[in-house]
């Protein structure tokens, strides 16, 4: 009998995640059925997602074996972070997607990232259009309401990020 703060299993996510443990690939939905161990890794990482909900920042690198478990738990911890309303952002680092490189690895790196960056209501990925327009709807908001005009409200709310350095006008 389940305890009244699990979540039942519905059909459609017990189908999903059968259908990809056949495929040997991870499960996008359902993961919280089906997780063991990690309780330490997942707290570690929940800590991490309350900081970032509260205005902080977080970074982690997860390494490991092949087989170790690596993107299960990442998909358990984006599904976490998703459903607290964070965006979020991920991509694989290999010999074609690097940090830094001269022959477009970097380039390949940052365009995997764009595909890949995930919300609620896009989990798959590809939300940085949505993102993006949320963004500008809420630039329009509030320079209506103060009377100030949608560039000059966009301008103060990146000039943050021209201090460290990443966007330069």
């Amino acid at each position: 009998m389940p305890n009244e703060n699990q979540k039942r299993l519905r059909p459609r996510e017990r189908d999903a995640i059968i259908q990809s443990l056949r495929a040997g690939v991870t499960p996008r939905t359902g993961l919280q059925h089906i997780q063991v161990g990690r309780v330490q890794e997942v707290k570690a990482l929940f800590k991490d997602i309350e900081r970032i909900s509260d205005g902080s920042s977080a970074f982690r690198l997860v390494i490991g074996d092949y087989g170790s478990g690596k993107s299960f738990f990442l998909q358990l911890i984006r599904a976490i972070a998703l459903e607290k309303g964070l965006v979020t952002i991920h991509a694989d680092l290999s010999p074609d997607r690097r940090l830094h490189a001269t022959g477009g690895q970097a380039r390949n790196l940052y365009a995997e990232l764009m595909r890949n960056l995930s919300t609620r209501t896009k989990p798959d990925g590809n939300a940085v259009t949505s993102v993006v327009e949320r963004f500008i709807t809420e630039a329009r908001k509030q320079a209506n309401a103060t009377g100030a005009t949608v560039d000059t409200v966009i301008e103060d709310r990146l000039s943050h990020l021209s201090e460290l350095g990443v966007c330069r006008t």
